[in-house]
């Protein structure tokens, strides 16, 4: 154990003069059990081994840790008096990867003395050597203090060039923190939620919301509680931007109408006002939903001008959803083809007022 405990004392040493580290150090006690793999010409079957330590976080991406590990390998020529009892003491530096978040990777390497020594023989034998390792692992934490810890390393003896290695699982545990915490990120407007959390920013001041920072809304009919002035509406009732229910005497429809050129499914730019005018109107009723209808002229085999009319109805939806921020769920689009016309086809004239898209405002009615 001398060799843990002078390992120990370079770690306590390191640790005083860490104070250009500005955030929070935090001390963890590792334990765990392992597999010890010996090399070869050691004559040593695989043993089990105990692994604990001391490790250090001096900050998010750098720690050090003080390990040691123990196991009672056999001699595989079942020799009884070359039976090894194997020690070693090492100081390593982990380079962390997330470390913020409950589960850390991370990668290690360091140096350390390791004596093996030989019971059962008559002469009291024993080997001591220095002893190299790197590898890595991760931690997942359980909670703020407990974690599972998982490690594996390669163990190369600087006289013998032996190579084993070491892989073990166990617990970790923070027992204790120093130093200046972390500068708690911001939370801007206020609601217990900090900025990178929050999906609704800017919340009043005093409005109660959820885990994502958002207005709760208890009864879900999409306005917040603190702006809902008919709590406790239905389910899938429709209602306006006060969370009550539509006083409607009648469906409310806007005459949309856009007319295409031959062959086009181009929204011509001089509809744009057309446009707004209807997403205004949807703006204005947050319940109401819209069918966009879409329309040509005979020209061509009726498959084709099924599928021309289709587009000309998604032409229009997009650009409502794209342009305007209407809510994708509040519009549908559907392709009549030429199967309602409102003018001859045999025309030029009548032709063109023929290929149009028209909304349809639906909205329930509700006393």
């Amino acid at each position: 154990m001398q060799y843990f405990g002078r390992a120990l004392m370079l770690l306590g040493s390191l640790a005083a003069t860490t104070g250009v580290f500005a955030q929070e150090r935090e001390w963890y006690f590792n334990s765990g059990l392992g597999y010890h793999i010996f090399d070869s010409d050691q004559k040593f079957d695989d043993a089990i081994a105990a692994v604990i330590g001391v490790e250090a976080k001096l900050n998010s991406d750098w720690g050090v840790e003080v390990t040691t590990i123990y196991s009672e390998p056999e001699n595989e020529d079942n020799n009884a008096t070359l039976d090894g009892e194997f020690i070693s003491g090492s100081l390593s530096l982990l380079r962390y990867f997330n470390f913020n978040s409950d589960f850390v990777p991370y990668l290690a390497t360091g140096v350390g003395a390791a004596v093996i020594k030989y019971d059962n023989n008559p002469l009291d034998d024993e080997d001591e050597f220095t002893q190299y390792n790197f590898g890595g692992g991760f931690r997942y934490a359980f909670n703020e203090n407990l974690s599972l810890r998982t490690d594996a390393r390669y163990l190369l003896d600087d006289d013998s060039d032996h190579v084993g290695g070491v892989v073990s699982i166990g617990l970790s545990y923070v027992f204790a923190r120093s130093g200046s915490p972390a500068v708690a990120p911001a939370d801007t407007d206020g609601d217990g939620v900090v900025d990178p959390n929050d999906r609704c920013p800017n919340t009043p001041a005093g409005v109660n919301v959820d885990r994502n920072g958002c207005p709760l809304d208890d009864d879900g009919d999409g306005v917040p509680n603190y702006k809902d002035k008919c709590p406790n509406t239905p389910a899938g009732r429709q209602v306006d931007e006060y969370g009550c229910k539509f006083v409607l005497k009648h469906t409310e429809s806007i005459k949309l109408e856009i007319n295409f050129a031959y062959d086009s499914d181009a929204i011509p730019a001089a509809y744009v006002g057309e446009l707004k005018k209807v997403a205004d109107f949807m703006k204005q009723f947050a319940g109401v939903s819209a069918v966009v209808e879409g329309h040509a002229d005979s020209t061509g085999p009726d498959a084709y001008n099924k599928q021309l009319s289709q587009r000309r109805a998604d032409a229009v939806r997009n650009a409502l959803i794209s342009n305007y921020g209407i809510a994708a769920n509040r519009l549908s689009a559907v392709g009549y083809g030429e199967e309602r016309p409102i003018a001859d086809n045999k025309t030029a004239e009548g032709r063109l007022a023929n290929r149009r898209v028209i909304a349809v405002m639906q909205a329930e009615t509700v006393e």
